[in-house]
């Protein structure tokens, strides 16, 4: 039954209102057929009934002079041609004593199927009547009746009528496709402009047209399109306000902050040995520090704020090469000392280059911050083509050995300054902005894909991200993995 719900759900309207349609048709038919069938049957029987009464009436009267003299070889001449008129099967004749003639009707071929006589019961009827003359029985005569040709005439009614409802059906059909092929002609166009909406077309409008009712729903389409982009034109007009607002903003902090940090250098340098108050010493140390911190946060808010338009053309991206460029970004890191990234073959994505990097830099930066105290960071990159929504998405994991993320922070993580503090005891602790998972989340997200955590095998947490997929790229060479050989910097 459900399969059946879902067969018809599954089915186009137009292809519904006909077999709904030609349904009805048949059932309405049928029944008419039926209806008129059986009356014409019982009519049959009827006539019958009253032509057997009629012929054994009048039978004896035209048998009398016959049966009187004896002539049995001309009264079977008369029994011969009474039985070729229509409907007479089979007549006899008996007298006192006990001499029989019999009259059959060569046999017929049925033209109406058996199991149609049987349904309507069209039968045969007999009877018998005595020939009196004079007050005196000669004997009794025998006829019966056939009703082959009545079953034959209403089998033939009924295919005439059944002709009459497939020609119906048939004009049903073609009267239903042609009101609905201009009658449902709005709707595409009313589809087609919702897709245009949907792709970005905010000028979409379409002609009112159709019956009243379809009118008015494409009235109201174009008010909303109408609406729709007011409301965007004034989102974006807002947006590029705001935008404009933070990068001037931006622009008018990193100044201040490169000079303080200036500053401070300078006043060290010129004071040099002569700087014997360790309060001062530890002023100038915060300012340096918080000077520093404030251009990096500076800097990745206009990341943050850049991360969702290309920088570049969006093409397919070898993301093994990718990976190996945001490697060397961070080759003199101190988070990278003896450090060991291992990488399997990656399947490509769809992004401009500089944000692919970008991505890569940030979800490292972020696995090589969270390394077990003490302990060189182990980073494992892999990936795997997925499928979603129809579309095909290069999945690639990222996944430490760090202490991990509960439960309850591994969404909070990628909101703006939400961040978890890093392991500071073996001194390469280097704490961020809370911004970096930010401004992956904006980069994905930007190409309609998506990012979140999972545990890890290695034991800390695996950030995955999910990105739009070439139809023909090749998977990457495997990367060689980076293992304690490195450095730290001098």
């Amino acid at each position: 039954m459900n399969r059946l719900s879902a067969f018809w759900n599954g089915l186009p309207f137009v292809a519904r209102l006909l077999v709904t349609a030609s349904l009805a048709l048949v059932v309405a038919g049928s029944a008419m057929i039926l209806v008129s069938a059986r009356q014409e049957a019982r009519d049959a029987r009827a006539d019958l009934a009253a032509d057997l009464a009629g012929e054994l009436e009048n039978l004896p009267g035209a048998l009398a002079e016959v049966v009187v003299i004896g002539d049995f070889a001309t009264l079977q001449q008369i029994l011969d041609r009474y039985v070729t008129r229509p409907r007479v099967a089979r007549v006899g004749f008996t007298d006192t004593t006990g001499i029989s003639l019999l009259g059959l009707d060569p046999p017929r071929r049925r033209l109406a199927p058996e199991w149609f006589a049987r349904a309507l019961d069209f039968r045969d009827v007999r009877g018998e009547a005595p020939v009196v003359i004079g007050g005196r029985e000669y004997g009794r005569v025998a006829l019966e009746l056939t009703s082959q040709g009545l079953a034959d005439r209403a089998w033939f009614r009924l295919l005439d009528h059944l002709g009459i409802l497939l020609l119906a059906i048939m004009l049903d059909f073609l009267g239903i496709w042609l009101v609905l092929r201009n009658g449902l002609a709005p709707l595409r166009r009313l589809q087609a402009g919702a897709d245009a909406l949907a792709r970005g077309d905010l000028g979409t409008r379409l002609t009112p047209e159709g019956s009243p009712e379809l009118r008015h729903v494409i009235d109201a389409f174009n008010r909303m399109a109408e609406a729709s982009q007011s409301a965007i034109d004034a989102q974006r007009r807002a947006h590029a306000d705001l935008s404009r607002f933070a990068e001037i903003s931006a622009h008018h902090l990193m100044e201040p902050s490169r000079r303080l940090g200036s500053y401070a250098q300078r006043l060290r340098a010129r004071l040099g040995g002569d700087l014997e108050d360790e309060e001062a010493r530890l002023a100038l140390d915060f300012l340096e520090r918080d000077a520093s911190r404030l251009r990096r946060l500076v800097r990745d808010i206009q990341l943050y704020l850049a991360a969702d338009a290309p920088r570049a053309e969006i093409v397919g991206q070898d993301t093994g090469a990718a990976l190996a460029e945001a490697r060397s970004r961070l080759a003199r890191h101190p988070r990278l000392a003896g450090a060991s990234i291992e990488s399997t073959a990656l399947p490509a994505v769809t992004l401009d280059r500089p944000r692919l990097i970008d991505l890569f830099t940030i979800l490292l930066d972020n696995a090589l911050g969270h390394r077990p105290p003490g302990q060189p960071a182990r980073v494992h990159v892999s990936g795997e083509r997925r499928t979603r929504d129809g579309r095909g998405f290069a999945r690639l994991r990222f996944a430490d050995d760090g202490p991990g993320i509960p439960a309850g922070f591994r969404q909070r993580v990628f909101e703006i300054f939400e961040r978890l503090p890093a392991p500071e005891s073996d001194g390469a602790a280097d704490a961020g902005t809370g911004i970096g998972l930010a401004i992956a989340r904006r980069i994905v997200e930007s190409r309609d894909g998506r990012i979140w955590i999972e545990d890890s095998d290695l034991g800390g947490i695996a950030v995955l991200i999910e990105l739009p997929e070439p139809a023909d790229a090749p998977a990457s060479a495997i990367l060689p993995a980076i293992d304690s050989s490195l450095e730290p910097p001098t």
